[in-house]
């Protein structure tokens, strides 16, 4: 029995059992304490909290709400932007938080530089931290360390004072948390890190602008799980720096699938003229996405090179679409996935964070065909040009906006369109169910500044 599933026992047992007198006695102690502890805490903090609690009024809890649905939808399916060195996933935190307390009055220009200002916070905090080591030791650096830039980019959209942000930053980063240990065959608590991460970096500038104070140092204590393991932040801009996916799935296999989609003949592969397909990939990468079938679940599929590849193969595309049930029993999908080798070559290691190179082998009864992906298309050196970014859009987009409107909301946002922000707002905000209109009452009266240690 897994440890989880102990410790859910146990407690199970212990709220079945007789309990002794003496342990009756004791938990009465304890709550009594917990309970005094409260009330002390209500006695001496009531005021500070309650301008914070008016974050938890339908209000404020609409703006936690949008920025919680829209890290969940945004990252759902992995099409969204990364950044291979620090191993980061800064868009689906920074858009649902922006978004989530956008003003009716914002310009363009506002939003793009908040916007910004989120990218730059997030990405200098994990390139000073160091993504690669956290995901490492089972960390998503996504949930770590983009609420950064999500609580930043909010501040910034607001126009508060710089106190404000970085008591927004470093009360995010105090509240950080997110681990993508374990399996996922069976289980889908992934699909929430990402809406935790945007809800917590919304909760942390409001608790900011309420007058609340993070620990300023936080990122440079020794104690901290998240303190600087590099020197001086990289020069920016960091965002250009960042990855586009061409194609849903982990991006450990977006070279790779750009390796596949080249050799396709125009016609495709018949159910089994593939007869061997093999994948090379950085020794850091491989083992995370051998995951062969069958496949229990579509976040199982997202990170599999089986799946992407033998999907990629036979369907000429790998879409959000492509992981809905009936594909995941596919016997077509499931035959090319069960030929399909996954291991590491010695070059692709070595470029690695920097890289996330592939190389991809495909025997044939025809013979065999090669395609080597040091830069996947969307990375930086090998960028998207603008009508395939309209073209994902519109793939990702066309089924909820109908295609018209979705290429529409897609030009908008990608050209200098002074309407963009009316744009978010009335075809993205209703999505996500609600706006943000701080009440000047329920501002705080004065911000704190500085932090403790």
């Amino acid at each position: 029995m897994s440890l989880v599933g102990e410790l859910a026992a146990r407690a199970h047992s212990v709220g079945s059992r007789p309990v002794p007198p003496a342990v009756r006695a004791a938990v009465r102690a304890h709550l009594t304490d917990a309970v005094g502890a409260l009330i002390a805490g209500h006695t001496t903090l009531a005021g500070s909290v309650a301008g914070l609690a008016h974050t938890l009024s339908a209000e404020y809890g609409a703006a936690r709400r949008t920025a919680f649905l829209g890290g969940v939808y945004a990252h759902g399916w992995e099409a969204g932007d990364i950044h291979r060195g620090s191993v980061l996933c800064p868009g689906c935190v920074v858009l649902p938080a922006t978004l989530a307390v956008l003003p009716a009055d914002a310009s363009f220009d506002d939003y793009e530089r908040a916007f910004l200002a989120g990218y730059e916070v997030a990405l200098g905090a994990a390139a000073a931290i160091g993504g690669e080591g956290l995901i490492r030791r089972g960390w998503w650096p996504t949930a770590l360390l983009a609420p950064l830039g999500g609580a930043a980019a909010a501040s910034v959209l607001l126009d508060r004072p710089l106190a404000v942000t970085a008591s927004a930053i470093a009360l995010a980063a105090q509240h950080a948390g997110g681990s993508i240990a374990g399996a996922t065959d069976r289980a889908d608590g992934k699909y929430l890190l990402a809406g935790f991460a945007a809800e917590r970096a919304v909760t942390a500038f409001l608790a900011a602008d309420s007058g609340w104070t993070g620990p300023l140092d936080i990122l440079d204590d020794p104690r901290s799980p998240l303190r600087r393991s590099e020197g001086a932040l990289p020069e920016p801009f960091l965002l250009p720096e960042t990855s586009l996916k061409p194609h849903a799935g982990a991006k450990h296999l977006q070279g790779a699938i750009d390796a596949v989609l080249s050799l396709r003949p125009g016609g495709g592969w018949s159910r089994s003229s593939v007869r061997r397909l093999r994948c090379l990939l950085p020794a850091q990468l491989a083992g995370i996405v051998d995951r062969p079938p069958p496949f229990g679940s579509a976040l199982s599929a997202l990170g599999s090179a089986q799946f992407v590849l033998a999907i990629s193969a036979l369907r000429g595309h790998c879409t959000p679409w492509d992981f809905e049930d009936g594909a995941l029993r596919d016997e077509a999908v499931l035959e090319l996935a069960r030929v399909v080798e996954v291991g590491s070559a010695d070059d692709l290691t070595a470029a690695y964070p920097t890289k996330w190179g592939a190389r991809v082998e495909i025997t044939t009864a025809s013979g065999e065909v090669r395609a080597d992906r040091l830069d996947a298309r969307g990375d930086p050196g090998n960028p998207l040009p603008d009508n395939e970014i309209v073209g994902k859009f519109v793939t990702l987009a066309e089924r909820e906006l109908g295609p018209a409107r979705a290429r529409m909301v897609a030009e908008s946002l990608l050209g200098p369109d002074p309407s963009t922000v009316s744009v978010l707002r009335e075809h993205v905000l209703p999505l996500l169910g609600g706006t943000f209109d701080r009440s000047p009452e329920n501002a705080a009266a004065g911000v704190r500044t500085g932090g403790s240690s």
